[in-house]
């Protein structure tokens, strides 16, 4: 076990950008790829990504490709954000670049992060399927919507479908109604014509 000031929070220069300057952020919706800098290996992509840790600049990841190696040292932190962690690197199996680490024993700031792919925006691209693009991943925001903003989003839905299901209940109970009085109609019509026929036939006798 080493300790010493951990690689991937050094910077490299390998990135390319295809497009202008500016900021972009994820829609999960339309994925994006995320590829090595250095070779272009896939490494993971938007729909693995939960979130970005902007205080070591990495991109939180459920998983990997296979691609993507661990290697077996555990390494421990002792200076900087991820000071008194125990970690192990991530490489890229193709060019043996840092990609960046899994954290396994961590303070309690940072338990939340553990067992989880940590990936360096710095060496990482991002294709953008939906614009047919490059950019670099340190212009594009991982970021997670607030769970609040969600839940009320989903609150709204929810009324809104509440008042159509309300609606169409009305509508049911008014088409229900009518042909109950359309039944009771029919039958005094019917008793009415009966004995309109009674009385001509008992004034022909």
């Amino acid at each position: 076990m080493s300790h010493r000031k951990p690689s991937f929070l050094l910077t490299d220069s390998y990135d390319c950008d295809s497009t202008q300057s500016s900021v972009h952020t994820v829609d999960y919706e339309r994925c994006c790829v995320l590829h090595c800098a250095k070779c272009s290996t896939v490494i993971a992509d938007s729909l693995s990504a939960c979130g970005e840790a902007k205080s070591i600049k990495s991109i939180i990841c459920l998983k990997v490709t296979q691609d993507v190696k661990v290697r077996g040292k555990f390494e421990v932190c002792l200076e900087g954000p991820l000071a008194f962690c125990t970690y192990r690197v991530l490489e890229c199996g193709i060019c043996h670049r840092s990609m960046g680490v899994i954290l396994h024993s961590t303070p309690t700031h940072w338990s939340s992060l553990r067992n989880l792919f940590l990936l360096r925006k710095e060496v990482l691209n991002c294709y953008m399927l939906s614009k047919c693009t490059v950019v670099k991943a340190t212009k594009v925001s991982f970021e997670t919507r607030p769970i609040r903003k969600n839940i009320i989003e989903l609150q709204q839905d929810l009324q809104a479908q509440l008042k159509q299901v309300e609606m169409l209940k009305e509508v049911l109970e008014e088409k229900s109604s009518l042909r109950v009085d359309q039944r009771r109609v029919r039958p005094n019509a019917s008793a009415s014509t009966s004995r309109s026929t009674a009385l001509l036939t008992s004034g022909s006798k």
